[in-house]
Formats: C-alpha cells, sequence, structure tokens
C-alpha cells in the first residue's frame, strides 16, 4: 500500500489476525520468562489473579465464538463476497481475534503477578484457536 492508496480489506484480513497472533505469543513469552525468574512475590494474595486468568482463557473462545456468531472454525466465504460483507468479515474477525488476545495478555499479567504457572498453561487454548481461525491468504 503506498500513500494515499485505500487500504485492502483482503490484506487486513491475513495481517491483522496474525499480528494479534504474534503479539500475543510475545507478550506470553516474556510474561512466562519473568514467572521463571526466581524472585519474591510480594503477596500469595495474587494466587487470585492466576485463577481468574485461567477461568478467562477458557472462557473467551466462548466469547469470541458468539460474538463473530459464525461458529469456531468459519466456512469459507463465497467468491462473490461484496465490499461490505468483506469489511463486516474483517470487523468481526478483529474482534475474534482480539477478545483471544485479551485472554493470553490476562494470563501474561498473571504471571508476572504471581507465582503459579497455570496460566501459561491456560492460555494455549485461545491461542490454539487463534491458530485454527487464521485467514488463508487470497488466491493470486
Amino acid at each position: 500500500m503506498t500513500r494515499g492508496e485505500a487500504p485492502d480489506p483482503r490484506a487486513a484480513l491475513v495481517r491483522v489476525p496474525r499480528a494479534l497472533l504474534g503479539s500475543s505469543v510475545a507478550i506470553l513469552a516474556v510474561a512466562a520468562y519473568v514467572n521463571a525468574q526466581e524472585r519474591s512475590f510480594a503477596s500469595s494474595d495474587l494466587v487470585v489473579i492466576s485463577w481468574m486468568a485461567v477461568a478467562w482463557a477458557a472462557l473467551a473462545p466462548v466469547v469470541a465464538t458468539m460474538v463473530r456468531g459464525q461458529g469456531l472454525v468459519p466456512a469459507s466465504p463465497s467468491q462473490a463476497e461484496s465490499a461490505a460483507e468483506l469489511t463486516l468479515r474483517l470487523q468481526r474477525t478483529i474482534v475474534f481475534f482480539g477478545v483471544l488476545e485479551s485472554a493470553v495478555a490476562f494470563a501474561a499479567a498473571a504471571l508476572v503477578a504471581a507465582p503459579p504457572s497455570w496460566p501459561l498453561f491456560a492460555s494455549l487454548f485461545p491461542l490454539a484457536v487463534m491458530a485454527l481461525n487464521l485467514p488463508k491468504h487470497p488466491a493470486a
């Protein structure tokens, strides 16, 4: 895309989910590294954050799927997709991946705040759902 051109929604549909998945993995890796460092945690009261993060990691795929309204893994769109349909699909896809990324970010925060590593393992569920739902590159 050059300056002054309208953004290509088909390209965004492929790039944005990959960027959200990549940023989720990156923040989770940093948080897992911080969690693995031997340090004293200020309070064991923060363990409740770990439980909350695990719960959101389990619930986020359900919420994301309901918000998108196309099932866990949507069917490929028809070839005759209008610009309005493409824009709606892009919007739903961004919200879907955003909800899942929030679960991973919450798990990462819990890993930094408290010693348990359960959120790390729980975050693999929304990450897997993200990976399953990566839109395919459009045929050239």
